[in-house]
């Protein structure tokens, strides 16, 4: 990433002020003394992509008022009426867009972005150039690729941003804004610590997030990946638990218990090993064998029956065959039932599906309709010959040739949208009632079931009239064939859960396997090796800029934290007199060589570092000029690196002829007073 051209456009009644200044792709040097307005050039600059969290909150708030309400020339007063950023930006294939942030406007939000397609500014502003509107620091700016900026820009510089586990147990985005503050390196606060001003997000260790990303280390891209394992884990590990209590509140009932069934997920777990019965250890009897002697039991009272009845009963027999005929046919319209039942929930997942879609295509719709009320004026693709809902083109075949439908606006396309969401949502209200019908049915066709089984053991009862069949076996046979159907039927649905177990025993020691080789080793070869190198470049760095409170030779960088230490300790400066103190000049030097190495790592290893960094009064605490002419030949000298270094070189012309003795850099000169009036054409 490039900043190419950078202008601040004002107006005040028909006049027009401001600055413009071209960029070189290598060193740049904003020079300007004291109150010239050279910090007020560098946080426009910085606002005008976004990035104004870095300086302390969003939005033109962090901007001075020369640029908001009003601003002094040739000691006269003027106020502004309106003022906006433009600033045309290259990435790494060459392609070039400019974009235009209102600071103060009566038509357009300040969260507005005008995307430009091209050099807008380097071609005076003329010509035709296509542009669109995106909108920032609001809900869906970091993740709607065609409405937000931040997923825009992040596109645009070839970067893509990972989800990190957060404080809440959660995922969040590392936003562009914590990897522009490891970059843009602002003048109050920005050399306090190596990576200063990172807004605020409940992410635990962003810092080495940060550096982990721009060095692309393995470590980074695994501990998402370890994440994911965990989480996959703790879902397997759920279901698993899930199921296995549902086993036993299905043999609950039935006074049945399990042996050998683990209430946590196996890598080895065997179904075969899970015994359902009654009893405890040795005294335990296994389901079928309880079965097998209710089916002996069942027979033997059969055979009784058979020699019991006599001939005045075959009427009787009759209507038993009758009543057990009427079961069969209730248990098969329970059955249908059921069926019923599951393909309207069927239904409702699909409308469910419809509906989510449609939800989706609302959110888009109501994101580009808050674009417009920001103050952008688009037309919204949906609206352009092409159906609100599923996207496909409508070819007018429905209408005459002659009728020349017009294009709906984005609130009619907002209204189609929510009467569509409104009538699935009705459809689906009405899925509700009629699957609780079909339920309803379902639970009556179970009553009559148990009717019939009821009067089934009346019949039986009046048998006893007619034979010397004793009662006590017909209620015996109900009573062991109403347990043996629901045995069997517990053990089919016992069968099938163990089913599911062993396919997440399956899964689960696939998992198990990748985190446990995931977490032998806490940096990869690969890792290591850049972190050699991010200390050697450091070590080197730090001597080329005269770092002197401690031994260069003995610093290190943590292979966790990746942060500078010394005999243990973070290596900065400290209010004690321990060995790792530094002075507040030394620091800065630090933090020099740790941004700089942190490219040079980045470059050398196809890293994440967008190519540029920017140094706002970087000899900070009455730096020496070797220190910072040493600094700005190493920043002049790196390939692929644009460096823009703001300073005021103590005001004095010697000292920055010293500072930048040998440099090949641009020079941004800055006049007494930045803003000025620009001449029309």
């Amino acid at each position: 990433m490039k900043f190419r051209k950078f202008k601040v456009k004002i107006f005040s009644g028909d006049t027009e002020y401001g600055f413009e200044y071209k960029f070189s792709d290598s060193l740049n040097i904003i020079r300007g003394d004291n109150s010239s307005g050279k910090s007020t050039l560098v946080n426009a600059l910085i606002y005008s992509i976004g990035m104004e969290e870095i300086i302390g909150a969003k939005g033109p708030k962090v901007l001075p008022y020369a640029l908001k309400s009003h601003f002094e020339l040739q000691n006269k007063k003027i106020n502004i009426v309106e003022s906006s950023t433009i600033v045309e930006v290259e990435n790494s294939k060459g392609d070039i867009r400019t974009f235009k942030r209102a600071i103060t406007s009566n038509d357009k939000n300040t969260k507005l972005v005008e995307v430009i397609e091209g050099a807008f500014l380097t071609d005076n502003e003329s010509g035709k150039f296509s542009s669109t509107y995106t909108f920032l620091h609001d809900a869906g700016s970091a993740q709607d690729k065609e409405l937000g900026f931040f997923a825009l820009l992040e596109k645009f510089i070839g970067i893509e941003l990972p989800f990190v586990s957060n404080n809440n147990g959660g995922e969040s985005k590392l936003y562009l804004q914590t990897i522009f503050s490891s970059i843009f390196i602002e003048q109050k606060r920005g050399w306090t610590n190596y990576i200063a001003n990172t807004p605020y997000y409940p992410i635990s260790g962003l810092r080495e997030k940060i550096v982990s990303f721009l060095m692309d280390l393995d470590n980074f891209r695994n501990e998402r990946k370890l994440d994911e394992l965990k989480s996959e884990r703790n879902r397997i590990t759920s279901i698993w638990s899930e199921i296995s209590t549902s086993i036993k509140m299905t043999l609950k009932p039935l006074s049945l218990s399990t042996l050998g069934l683990s209430g946590k997920p196996l890598i080895d777990f065997n179904p075969e090993l899970v015994n359902v019965g009654e009893g405890q250890d040795n005294e335990f009897k296994p389901i079928q064998r309880i079965l097998f002697d209710l089916v002996e039991k069942i027979r033997a009272i059969e055979e009784r029956e058979k020699g019991n009845i006599t001939d005045q009963g075959p009427e009787l027999v009759d209507n038993i065959e009758k009543i057990r005929s009427d079961i069969s046919e209730l248990m098969l319209l329970h059955k249908m039932c059921g069926d019923e039942v599951r393909i309207s929930s069927s239904k409702k997942r699909q409308y469910q599906q419809t509906l989510d879609s449609v939800k989706a295509d609302l959110k888009k719709n109501k994101l580009t309709q808050k674009v417009n009320e920001f103050g952008a004026e688009i037309n919204l693709k949906i609206a352009r010959n092409q159906c609100p809902v599923c996207l496909n083109p409508l070819d007018g075949t429905l209408s005459p040739p002659e009728n020349e439908s017009m294009p709906m606006t984005i609130e009619e396309n907002i209204r189609h949208l929510e009467n569509q969401k409104m009538m699935i949502e009705s459809l689906l209200n009405g899925l509700d009632k009629q699957i609780a019908k079909e339920e309803a049915a379902q639970l009556k066709i179970s009553d009559e079931l148990k009717a019939k089984r009821i009067e089934l053991t009346s019949f039986r009862k009046e048998m006893l009239s007619f034979a010397n069949t004793n009662e006590t076996d017909i209620r015996r046979k109900v009573s062991l064939e109403s347990r043996y159907s629901s045995l069997n039927e517990a053990k089919k649905e016992v069968e099938s859960y163990l089913e599911q177990l062993e396919s997440l025993s399956k899964e689960y020691q696939i998992c198990q396997s990748a985190i446990n080789e995931m977490s032998k080793f806490t940096n990869s070869f690969n890792d290591n090796k850049k972190i050699e190198l991010l200390e050697k470049h450091f070590r080197e760095l730090a001597r080329k800029f005269d770092y002197r409170s401690a031994q260069v030779r003995d610093i290190s960088i943590h292979p966790t934290t990746l942060i500078p230490y010394l005999e243990g300790l973070e290596l900065r400066e400290y209010s004690t007199d321990i060995k790792s103190d530094s002075s507040a000049s030394d620091f800065v030097r630090l933090i020099w060589a740790y941004l700089i190495s942190i490219y040079k790592v980045s470059y050398e290893k196809s890293g994440n570092q967008p190519g540029i960094l920017l140094f706002d009064e970087p000899a900070q605490h009455s730096m020496g000029l070797h220190s910072v002419n040493e600094m700005l030949k190493e920043l002049s000298s790196l390939e692929g690196l644009q460096s823009i270094v703001a300073a005021s070189f103590d005001q004095s012309d010697a000292a920055f002829k010293e500072s930048t003795e040998g440099v090949q850099f641009n020079l941004i000169r800055l006049p007494r007073k930045l803003i000025q009036q620009i001449q029309p054409g």
